[in-house]
């Protein structure tokens, strides 16, 4: 027991003396970098906080100097001014989006409607049905409803007359397949037909 003891006697003060040291390197870095914005050391810059809070540091600091602000913009005469905009976020505006309420109203006259009472038979195909309009409607972009505010104008969505809608085009990796051939490497794809 003894002898236990002896030699954690030893390794108590050598562990605490290497966690000083090392404290005292990374203390030791942190202190003669500068601080941000002010390009002094953070010793420096210390003292100027110490001796401002005593007043013992000089009190003359460099003068702001201030531009005057411009003119405001008037219009030459106030007779004739336009007339202000109509209000454009109304509730008759086709373009504006379902409100939350809304929508919860009309979620609730279609549990409403049936009575709360569910099918007791499913139908695969009124299910799939009811999948694929849930797709949609989860799909943003699409040209034909604007679910959000942050989603552009139906009329910005609709393309030109002589655009290419609908062309998805060349796919990219038939692409790069396509210039590997023509440059004449070859992989392993060039023996399976259906890749």
């Amino acid at each position: 027991m003894k002898i236990d003891r002896i030699e954690t006697r030893g390794r108590i003060p050598l562990m605490i003396g290497l966690s000083a040291s090392c404290a005292a390197v990374l203390l030791a870095g942190c202190m003669s970098s500068p601080t941000y914005g002010t390009g002094k050391t953070a010793n420096q810059q210390l003292m100027e906080d110490v001796t401002g809070i005593l007043a013992l540091g000089p009190q003359d600091k460099p003068d702001i100097r201030y531009t005057p602000r411009g003119e405001l913009v008037r219009p030459p005469t106030t007779t004739v001014l336009p007339e202000p905009q109509q209000e454009v976020a109304s509730a008759e505006n086709p373009a504006w989006p379902e409100s939350p309420e809304e929508r919860r109203r009309r979620i609730r006259a279609e549990a409403d409607a049936n009575n709360g009472a569910s099918p007791s038979v499913v139908n695969t195909k009124d299910q799939r049905i009811e999948l694929q309009r849930r797709i949609r409607e989860g799909q943003q972009g699409e040209a034909t409803n604007r679910r959000y505010l942050s989603e552009p104008p139906l009329t910005y969505r609709q393309p030109e007359a002589g655009a290419a809608a609908g062309d998805i085009g060349v796919d990219e990796a038939k692409k790069a397949r396509d210039a590997k051939r023509a440059a004449g490497k070859s992989s392993w794809r060039d023996y399976v037909p259906w890749l």
